[in-house]
Parts: C-alpha cells; structure tokens; sequence
C-alpha cells in the first residue's frame, strides 16, 4: 500500500516538472522576446548576428526562424515580405502558443513594443 502511494507521488512530481518545462519558452524564444523588450525602430548589429545564430541554428524550429528573420528585417514595422509569414504562424495552433504571442507582438509593433505586449515579453524571457 505504501508503495503505491509512493509511486503514485512520485509519478505526480513528475508530471508536474514535465509541464513545467513543456510550458517554458525555448532558448531561442526567450532571446528574441528579450531582444525584442528593449528594441525601439530595428534591431542593432550585435542583436542582427544573435538573430542569425537562431536563423543558422540546426537545433532552431522552422517557426523560430521565420520568427528571427522577421525581427531581423523590422524597421519601424514589419517588413511586407515577412507579415504573411507571420500571420500564418500567429493562427497555426500547432506552433506553441509564445511562437504564436511573439509573431503577434512583431505584427502589432509599430517602432516598439506596446506596454501590453512588453508584458508579454517579460514572462516569455522567464
């Protein structure tokens, strides 16, 4: 009987510490939110060469790198080439849901993030 209950707490923590870490951001995410917290018209040099580590990056998922290559192309506002691609990310429900809230705050930017979205951006970088 013990090691039922036993079993049945450890099988919880467990569970418990899995979604926790499916609910986490990836690494790139959280770079790109972090980027994207303090930037104001484009994105600087050095920011440019992190976003094309995400963009090269063979561990980097097809969203994040439409998700990098369009922070990188941001001036003021999104660039035209790169809008499509994001609202077709933002409505794919099989993205994870900060892919999707991150192509959202690049199509809703205009020069910088809103106080809302900077709110966003915060927890993602968490």
């Amino acid at each position: 009987m013990k090691s039922k209950i036993l079993f049945g707490f450890v099988s919880m923590v467990g569970l418990m510490l899995g979604a926790q870490s499916a609910l986490a951001a990836s690494a790139p995410v959280r770079e790109m939110a972090g980027i994207m917290d303090h930037m104001e018209h484009y994105a600087s040099d050095a920011e440019k060469m992190k976003l094309k580590g995400i963009i090269d990056g063979k561990g980097s998922s097809a969203h994040e790198r439409v998700l990098a290559t369009a922070i990188s192309n941001f001036k003021h506002h999104p660039a035209d080439g790169d809008t499509g691609k994001l609202k077709q990310l933002m409505n794919d429900t099989s993205a994870p849901a900060e892919d999707r809230d991150l192509a959202g705050i690049i199509l809703n930017m205009n020069h910088m993030p809103n106080a809302m979205d900077k709110e966003k951006l915060e927890k993602m970088m968490k």
